[in-house]
């Protein structure tokens, strides 16, 4: 038996297996190249992003550890003026109600605020003047009077002199 145009029976079967294989391919193809060119779009909207925020971050390494508050601010108008989000500023300041802030308060810019710088030592030698005993330099000074005498032992209580040089620490 024949089929139509002289084909043998059953053979229309096969081309249009081939037909349908093709149409898969092609279809395959254009479905990679559709997601090539998604990746491609969506990593160059990645780079303007990561661009952005080290841009960001640059801009906070200027920033004041804190932020004192004027007549005005608001917890929006502080994150458009120094870069940070309002999420991050209600992070860093967990105690302090945003609806609330006053002029001349002290809202933190950064997480880890560094600490204050230490007090310096104070003067290293007393000069002892008239009238002064371990007892009132200690007590001017803030320093023990066990610590004065450890300091100084050479000199003695009742032979304290003006013009005497007390060493304080």
């Amino acid at each position: 038996m024949s089929g139509p145009a002289g084909a043998p029976a059953g053979s229309s079967g096969v081309d249009d297996d081939r037909r349908l294989r093709a149409y898969l391919i092609f279809g395959g193809l254009a479905l990679l190249f559709l997601a090539i060119v998604v990746v491609a779009v969506s990593s160059g909207a990645d780079d303007e992003a990561a661009s952005a925020a080290s841009e960001q971050r640059a801009e906070r390494r200027d920033l004041p550890v804190y932020w004192k508050v004027r007549r005005g601010d608001t917890y929006v108008r502080i994150a458009q003026k120094t870069g940070l989000t309002v999420d991050e500023l209600e992070t860093f300041n967990p105690d302090v109600d945003p609806s609330a802030i006053q002029p001349g308060q002290r809202l933190k810019l950064r997480k880890n605020v560094p600490k204050p710088k230490p007090k310096p030592l104070g003067p290293k030698y007393a000069t002892v003047r008239t009238g002064d005993s371990f007892g009132s330099i200690a007590a001017k000074t803030g320093k023990s009077i066990t610590r004065l005498r450890r300091l100084n032992p050479k000199l003695k209580p009742k032979s304290l002199q003006p013009g005497d040089r007390l060493r304080l620490r």
